[in-house]
């Protein structure tokens, strides 16, 4: 059965999560007591939440590739005559953690399973979420030289996007320009909200011919916002900055606040606002 299912999810607090990511191997309570790691699937997530974490907050899965597990992996009934879909994932020994492959924030997942093709990427270029916006990025470059401002002269990065697991850009802005390019995987739509008012979508893809990007430059002070178009799998994207990235140069925007500015976008807006009221990075991040 094990065969069915390429990916599981282990449901943890956030300061749980924290601590299991430090180890090599992760041994739960359960693991002592009923000879396993109580895991499970995607469409399980919601009644698992329901039944052991309903009035807690700040839950985390963390996504676990099967094939990088090293302990025996089985789905068993919790009860006798229950259907295939029905069993649960129970890892038979501890839990190396370089099976987990990406933490995401419980009550922003929907419960689909992760495609084979966005979990090889997952597992390939090991993504870290970016504080705030929640993006899966990977940094590739940081120039050596600073500026006269003291960071670095320029920066490059990866990133991807994706809706299982979810993975989009919240609506920011920086101090200096950004260039985007496409890499691979699907088209993604690139919302940009204008200091005058207007409003441009910018389509990244490999279509040229239909009017898709390979590259495009952001202007400073514009604010910016980006996701997987509908149908797709996966977009592998990169961004270079000169002068470089570094938190101080980004600012989230509160959606009350742009839709009051941009009433018209107020659906894409409230859509891709999964940084709530949080806008400045955390002190020191990428400095």
């Amino acid at each position: 059965m094990a065969g069915k299912e390429t990916s599981v999810f282990l449901v943890a607090t956030k300061e749980q999560a924290s601590e299991i990511v430090q180890l090599s191997h992760y041994s739960a309570e359960s693991l002592g007591s009923e000879g396993f790691i109580h895991l499970c699937k995607a469409h399980q997530v919601g009644f698992v939440l329901d039944t052991f974490y309903k009035d807690i907050k700040n839950i985390k899965l963390l996504i676990i590739d099967v094939s990088l597990l090293e302990a025996d992996l089985r789905f068993e009934a919790p009860v006798p005559n229950i259907t295939d879909d029905q069993s649960f994932p129970h890892l038979y020994g501890p839990l190396n953690t370089n099976a987990i492959v990406d933490i995401v924030d419980a009550e922003r997942f929907n419960q689909q399973k992760i495609h084979p093709d966005t979990l090889a990427m997952l597992r390939h270029y090991r993504f870290e979420r970016l504080p705030v916006e929640g993006t899966l990025y990977k940094s590739t470059w940081r120039s050596e030289s600073n500026n006269s401002n003291g960071g670095p002269v320029g920066t490059a990065m990866i990133g991807m996007y994706a809706n299982e697991p979810e993975s989009v850009s919240c609506f920011h802005k920086l101090d200096f320009e950004e260039v985007w390019h496409f890499y691979g995987g699907d088209a993604f739509t690139l919302y940009l909200l204008y200091p005058d008012g207007s409003f441009e979508e910018v389509v990244m893809g490999p279509n040229l011919i239909n009017g898709q990007h390979i590259q495009y430059v952001i202007p400073a002070g514009v604010w910016q916002a980006g996701c997987l178009n509908s149908g797709g799998r996966y977009a592998l994207f990169g961004c270079t900055m000169a002068p470089g990235f570094t938190g101080s140069c980004f600012e989230a925007g509160v959606a009350d606040e742009l839709i009051a500015a941009y009433p018209s976008k107020a659906e894409v807006i409230r859509k891709l606002s999964v940084n709530g009221h949080e806008k400045m990075m955390p002190e020191g991040f990428a400095s």
